[in-house]
């Protein structure tokens, strides 16, 4: 690979979820990691949003005795999801794969470090269809206090939320004008915050605490970040991709993958031409994803 300007063993490009969790998988193997984000902030759109993650049979659901089985899961895909030969990315074996793995990835995070929970009621969206759960399948991180970021703190995608508190509390205060427990909420959770503060801690929820909690695990694990290092082109040899073509202080670098480039960047919210193409009707105005949600690696 003489031809590139460095050589790594694996490639992602963005920072949002699944490029961190892939990020520890190959560096708990032993492999080099390179990250590389073309915006300023590392968390992609996964740290603006509410971080709820739909892991059937997860260990949480175990622990608090709420009964799940892959069966049951497995059932309840069939019944909203089905078979269709327009949904190639919903096939049965890509939700079979879904359903085993899912488990192992919440376990695989917890060695980690990455201290995640369930929410105690988050109804399956058709929790009335077979196979169903009332109680809920979520998994979500842990209130996060930033500030354990150190360097990278600066580098956080900022919470969707200006107060941080368990997601389920948070979701009750918009009902303050009628309730009197989401009164309760506001208040205490504000008290939180304040006291947080005031003993030098800055507390983040939601997407932001996982991916404050998994930017936090992979720095220690030794993955390498990048920012405002935007990917122009996938270098293919042969029939495999061979490593991306970026920039380094403004001028053009190649960088060479020994195993693979994972493309995680995200989708194409920001980009009005797409959206009139595969979402017409729809304005990039509307959307509240991560400003680098512009669609380039995945245009043909």
């Amino acid at each position: 690979m003489s031809e590139f300007d460095e050589v790594r063993d694996f490639v992602v490009i963005g920072s949002g979820g699944g490029a961190m969790c892939a990020s520890l998988v190959l560096r708990a193997a032993g492999k080099d990691v390179l990250v590389l984000e073309k915006t300023d902030l590392l968390g992609g759109t996964t740290a603006r949003s509410g971080g709820v993650m739909w892991i059937p049979n997860n260990p949480f659901m175990r622990r608090d005795g709420v009964e799940d089985s892959f069966e049951k899961a497995r059932q309840y895909l069939d019944a909203v999801v089905g078979d269709h030969e327009n949904q190639p990315g919903a096939t049965r074996e890509r939700r079979d794969t879904y359903l085993r793995e899912g488990p192992g990835m919440v376990e695989f995070l917890l060695d980690q470090g990455v201290e995640l929970d369930r929410v105690g009621y988050w109804p399956d969206y058709y929790d009335d269809a077979p196979g169903g759960c009332e109680a809920g399948r979520t998994v979500v991180a842990k209130v996060f206090n930033s500030n354990e970021l150190g360097e990278w703190l600066p580098l956080l995608r900022p919470s969707f939320s200006p107060l941080a508190g368990p997601l389920e509390e948070l979701m009750k205060i918009g009902n303050f004008r009628q309730s009197w427990l989401s009164r309760y909420i506001m208040v205490k959770t504000g008290l939180v915050n304040v006291v947080a503060r005031l003993s030098g801690k800055r507390l983040v929820t939601a997407g932001a605490a996982l991916q404050g909690r998994m930017l936090l695990a992979a720095t220690k694990a030794g993955v390498d970040f990048r920012v405002e290092s935007p990917v122009r082109e996938l270098i293919v040899q042969g029939d495999a991709v061979a490593g991306v073509l970026t920039e380094m202080g403004g001028q053009p670098w190649r960088i060479g993958a020994r195993l693979g480039v994972l493309v995680n960047a995200g989708g194409f919210a920001h980009n009005q031409r797409m959206r009139d193409k595969y979402q017409p009707g729809t304005s990039s105005k509307w959307t509240n994803t991560a400003p680098g949600d512009t669609g380039e690696m995945i245009e043909e």
